[in-house]
C-alpha cells in the first residue's frame, strides 16, 4: 500500500477558510471557490491530495481513503479536527510561508528595490519583505501577521 500524503490537502468548495488557515500553518493547500466533485477528487488522485470535505456523500462517489469528513463550521475547529485526524504538528518555522490566496511559498525580496510599492510606515518600521511569484503582492511582518500568528497559536494550544 502506498503511504499517503498527509501534507497535502484539497478543501472542497465550502472550506474556504479551513484552507486559508492551513496555508497559514505552512500546508500545501488547494481551494477553488467552485469545483465539482468529480474535478476534486480527479485532482486529489492525481496530486496525491488528502480531500477535506464536509459533504459525507464524497465517500460514495469514489473519492480516495485519504478523505477526510469535517463535521464543525467553526474554521478553528475545523483546523484542529485536520489536526488531530491526521496527527499532524505544523512546525512553527512554516507558519505564514505560503500566499494564502494562491497556495505558493513566499519568496524573500529586497526592500529597497520594492520601496515603491511599500506604505512609508511600513517601510521605516519593517525590515524584512516577502513576495508571492504567482500574485506578486507583498508581505512583512505587520499587525496582521502578528494576529494571525496568535490566532494559531491559540489554536494549537
Amino acid at each position: 500500500m502506498e503511504k499517503q500524503n498527509k501534507t497535502a490537502f484539497i478543501c472542497d468548495d465550502n472550506l474556504g477558510k479551513l484552507a486559508k488557515l492551513l496555508k497559514a500553518c505552512g500546508y500545501d493547500t488547494l481551494f477553488q471557490k467552485t469545483i465539482a466533485d468529480g474535478e476534486l477528487i480527479a485532482k486529489a488522485l492525481a496530486e496525491d491530495r488528502t480531500i477535506i470535505s464536509r459533504d459525507r456523500r464524497l465517500a460514495r462517489k469514489g473519492a480516495p481513503e485519504n478523505l477526510l469528513i469535517i463535521k464543525t463550521d467553526d474554521p478553528d475547529e475545523q483546523l484542529k479536527d485536520v489536526l488531530l485526524s491526521l496527527g499532524l504538528k505544523p512546525e512553527f518555522k512554516d507558519w505564514l510561508t505560503r500566499c494564502l490566496e494562491c497556495n505558493i511559498l513566499l519568496a524573500k525580496v529586497s526592500k529597497e528595490e520594492n520601496k515603491n510599492r511599500i506604505p512609508p510606515y511600513v517601510f521605516f518600521t519593517q525590515s524584512e519583505f516577502f513576495k508571492c511569484s504567482n500574485c506578486d503582492k507583498l508581505f512583512w511582518k505587520g499587525t496582521h501577521h502578528q494576529r494571525m500568528m496568535e490566532r494559531l497559536l491559540k489554536i494549537m494550544g
